[in-house]
């Protein structure tokens, strides 16, 4: 650990009536707090790192509270820890590091993700004036709405495939979703990623719509991909949407694309040791993360299909099991 990071420096200007406590030291600065003699020190990632309190003499003897809204990951809602925030960090940055980063992720010769392409989302939240936030950095991806993933003729087609009606009806959020070459033709990637074990949804979850003809036709959407992943694996399938609901949308979506003749890598990504969720069960290495995954999966997924491209009426799908760690420091 590099020392600075061991260090609290207390710095008292009694001439300017003020208190600095510093903890952190790499480059940043000051940002507001809803009490106006309270600033906090932020790094350029939003990690606070000190603290500034001015006017002591008009607190002392009293406790002063200071509540910063400023962090970029408190945009996130409720998904301000563990998948989420590292998803956001992962494709954050320079779009030729971003890139990189999916190509090496993946880690298959024939699939690339250039700086050219686009990807779903694109980084962490942008500070305005006024305390605003641009959140649009941080939207994930629906495919039947993503005009920078697919054309408007394949998005009607995945809507109508998987909805029947219904006042703004949603499909499936992906956390990572980005255009790439796969064996030199345009496809997908999709990946669904977790930080710990409690992320993985409980096998009894089920497709949540309250709209029954909705409920219908994702049934017959999944009984679809059933049928197509049995024909072109000769393995056992067995998708549905009454459990293990998540898993099972997202081998279908993947299956769906890959029928229209869209390449499709789908990657189960692993974060390891994400220590902000104390408490919970965490991966701690490859191959807990691996044996998780198939686990879980067990009767529903036919599980030789992971690292394996499959052949889906001319097009590949390729199915993987991938971890990694991402720093995040709330």
């Amino acid at each position: 650990m590099n020392e600075d990071k061991r260090k609290i420096q207390i710095w008292l200007d009694e001439e300017g009536d003020s208190l600095t406590v510093t903890w952190g030291f790499e480059k940043g600065y000051y940002s507001e707090t809803d009490n106006e003699q309270v600033l906090v020190r932020l790094d350029i990632q939003g990690n606070i790192q000190g603290v500034q309190v001015d006017s002591l003499e008009s607190i002392r003897n009293r406790v002063v509270e200071a509540h910063h809204s400023s962090a970029w990951w408190e945009q996130l809602g409720k998904d301000n820890r563990g998948s989420r925030p590292r998803c956001v960090l992962l494709m954050g940055g320079d779009k030729e590091e971003v890139a990189r980063r999916l190509t090496q992720l993946v880690g298959i010769p024939d699939v690339l993700v250039r700086s050219v392409d686009t990807w779903m989302p694109r980084g962490k939240p942008l500070k305005l004036q006024g305390n605003k936030w641009d959140k649009s950095p941080i939207h994930e991806a629906e495919l039947d709405k993503a005009a920078t993933l697919l054309d408007s003729k394949t998005r009607d087609h995945l809507r109508s495939w998987w909805l029947a009606a219904g006042r703004n009806p949603r499909t499936p959020n992906w956390d990572i979703a980005s255009t790439c070459s796969i064996g030199g033709k345009q496809g997908l990637l999709l990946i669904e990623a977790k930080a710990h074990a409690a992320e993985l949804a409980p096998k009894s979850d089920k497709c949540g719509s309250n709209n029954m003809d909705n409920l219908r036709r994702i049934s017959e959407a999944i009984s679809q991909a059933n049928v197509g992943l049995r024909t072109a694996t000769e393995g056992n399938w067995n998708l549905s949407s009454d459990h293990h609901y998540q898993l099972s949308n997202r081998f279908a979506w993947a299956w769906k694309l890959a029928s229209l003749g869209i390449p499709v890598v789908l990657v189960y990504l692993g974060f390891l040791h994400a220590r902000d969720m104390a408490g919970k069960k965490l991966f701690e290495s490859r191959e807990a993360w691996e044996q998780s995954v198939k686990k879980y999966g067990e009767e529903v997924v036919d599980n030789s299909c992971w690292g394996q491209s499959l052949d889906i009426e001319g097009t590949p799908l390729l199915p993987l099991i991938r971890s990694c760690e991402q720093a995040f420091y709330p």
